[in-house]
């Protein structure tokens, strides 16, 4: 084959959805992604600074409260906050577009992000509830002490409405992000 041929075999491919793609779409979905970059950046950094919250007081707990099983459980619920900062590095910080695939188009960098973001906000009951459950068990069994019948177990409520609280609120971003990738799988086809 000379160059005039391959020349025209490839004027002659097919263009691909993704690169038919009109100018104004490319705007829309870069501002897309800057909004969605700071709307999860911004919520990593509450949940981080929550976190630290969480293990600043349950560390003074540690050494502060009498009952030695209310210690343990501060102790346990410190750690599970620090493995929770450790997922938000690992699970939710958003990810940058590796050098070796600079050539994709925005629209499949997105895509991407917004599946892995809805993963990790569907499977927040193991990254983010799991780690301080043990410890929050703990504390409230020493809290229990001496006699567990005498304990108000009303305030357990304290607890376990705000998890269902933020459980619901995660599985219901988690939805909203699917919606977006359904309607970029619509735009691209």
């Amino acid at each position: 084959m000379n160059d005039e041929n391959l020349q025209s075999l490839w004027q002659s491919q097919p263009i691909s959805n993704t690169q038919s793609l009109s100018h104004a779409f490319e705007q829309n979905i870069q501002q897309d992604i800057r909004s969605f970059r700071h709307k999860i950046a911004s919520r990593n950094q509450q949940e981080s600074i929550c976190a630290v919250i969480v293990m600043l007081i349950f560390g003074y707990y540690c050494w502060a409260l009498p009952e030695f099983l209310m210690r343990v459980g501060s102790g346990l619920i410190v750690l599970g906050s620090a493995v929770i900062l450790y997922q938000l590095q690992y699970r939710a910080a958003l990810q940058e577009l590796p050098a070796e695939q600079l050539g994709l188009p925005m629209i499949s960098y997105y895509r991407a992000e917004l599946v892995r973001q809805r993963n990790m906000l569907q499977s927040i009951w193991l990254y983010q509830f799991g780690p301080v459950l043990p410890g929050i068990s703990v504390f409230f069994w020493g809290m229990a002490q001496p006699n567990p019948a005498d304990f108000p177990w009303q305030i357990t409520s304290v607890v376990i409405v705000p998890f269902l609280v933020v459980f619901a609120m995660n599985l219901n971003a988690a939805r909203k992000i699917q919606v977006e990738i359904n309607k970029l799988d619509q735009e691209i086809e």
